[in-house]
């Protein structure tokens, strides 16, 4: 019974040293909101994403269309603006245009850092 005894009061002897004082007042309540913004960051981040998401699919699906819609008024009448030349030129900058921002907003979208 004495070898439990010397257990408990090594125990609590070391445990008492690990009490620490708090260096402020005011410390725990500034961290616990340094973490509660941090946490608000991150969910920001994955909402602004998500919005990237789609706004980048409604555009895509919007220019789609007007490039079918250029291309069938082409067909039927003549536009001012858009020649034989000039016509696979903005179809070449719409689809480079659409790769890129592809690339770029899957590589945010599964980076480390967005995830909690």
């Amino acid at each position: 019974m004495e070898k439990n005894n010397n257990h408990d009061s090594f125990f609590r002897e070391l445990l008492s040293d690990s009490n620490k004082e708090m260096p402020f007042s005011d410390f725990e309540d500034d961290l616990m909101t340094e973490i509660w913004l941090d946490h608000e960051k991150k969910y920001s981040v994955r909402k602004n994403i998500k919005l990237s998401w789609l706004f980048f699919i409604l555009g895509m699906l919007s220019g789609i269309a007007i490039v079918v819609t250029l291309s069938f008024y082409r067909d039927n009448q003549p536009l001012a603006f858009i020649s034989d030349n000039l016509f696979p030129g903005v179809i070449i900058f719409i689809c480079l245009t659409i790769i890129l921002f592809a690339e770029k907003l899957v590589k945010i979208s599964f980076r480390r850092d967005n995830q909690l």
